[in-house]
């Protein structure tokens, strides 16, 4: 790592922090009716109840990845978070991997290992969000709320943590389950089958070639779910401009392991646990 690119990725990260605790603060206030400012202290330590999951679920998630490239020996930089003046504070982090891939084994390790580093974390950060969450009656006139999609685990989280929601009635997300909620729309996107996404290295270390086919059937796929939520044209016209085709790798004979195929398997879990086919619908 170069002196440049770590001043570079602390850099981003301690923007990245603060634009996140600004969101969360303003979701804390939001949450407890704290009627507080950005001036107040508490703003900023009740932001923390936001930005120190979020950030712990990102910044696993690359580290997954990062660590693996290095025990392969590839070159590989530092993460790089993203701020952003967004519903959410960012745009999420990224690590770029300068070396090519030669094998299929070095390809799945490091495309698999940022979603379960992530998932890791995000899983108890949404588990306990939700112990922190409370009911709350809704009334909302049409279009002056925002409703979050539920990815299946918080479908069966709900029922077992909220038995009882009576009729009207609703989950207000604490920010840390936010948070959570956060790290699986991040996952299952990553997840995603698709060109040189973490999702599209597992499938084409698992499938090869014919992983190119699965890419451009997930597009089809997502043009229909963009009949319900519109985001997703803006994900296929970035998807398209990433490409859809993995790259070739030296040497395709090489074959994956009994446990690296188990692996592929828990990977195909976590996507369908943390997927959202609406993640927000106005």
């Amino acid at each position: 790592m170069s002196r440049k690119q770590f001043l570079l990725s602390t850099t981003l990260f301690i923007l990245t922090f603060a634009t996140t605790t600004f969101i969360g603060g303003s979701n804390f206030e939001q949450f407890y009716l704290t009627h507080t400012t950005i001036f107040n202290l508490s703003f900023w330590i009740g932001g923390l109840t936001y930005s120190v999951p979020l950030m712990a679920i990102l910044f696993s998630h690359e580290m997954g990845h990062y660590l693996t490239a290095k025990k392969y020996g590839l070159t590989v930089t530092p993460p790089y978070f993203v701020p952003a003046p967004t519903l959410i504070g960012t745009f999420g982090a990224f690590i770029r991997i300068k070396s090519p891939f030669f094998g299929k084994r070095e390809l799945f390790d490091v495309g698999i290992a940022g979603p379960i580093a992530g998932f890791a974390v995000a899983v108890p950060v949404l588990i306990t969000g939700l112990f922190l969450s409370r009911i709350i009656t809704v009334n909302p006139a049409p279009g002056s709320f925002i409703d979050f999609g539920k990815p299946v685990l918080y479908m069966i989280l709900e029922p077992i943590l909220f038995p009882r929601i009576p009729a009207g009635g609703d989950v207000l997300l604490h920010p840390t389950a936010f948070a959570g909620w956060i790290g699986m729309l991040v996952t299952s996107l990553n997840l995603l089958p698709v060109g040189q996404l973490d999702g599209g290295h597992i499938a084409y270390a698992v499938l090869g070639k014919k992983a190119n086919r699965l890419s451009f059937s997930l597009i089809g796929i997502l043009a229909l779910l963009s009949y319900f939520y519109e985001g997703w044209l803006l994900w296929i016209g970035l998807l398209l401009l990433l490409g859809l085709r993995h790259p070739a790798l030296p040497y395709m004979s090489e074959e994956l392991d009994s446990t690296r195929k188990k692996l592929a398997l828990l990977a195909l879990i976590i996507f369908i646990l943390s997927f959202m086919p609406v993640p927000v619908k106005l």
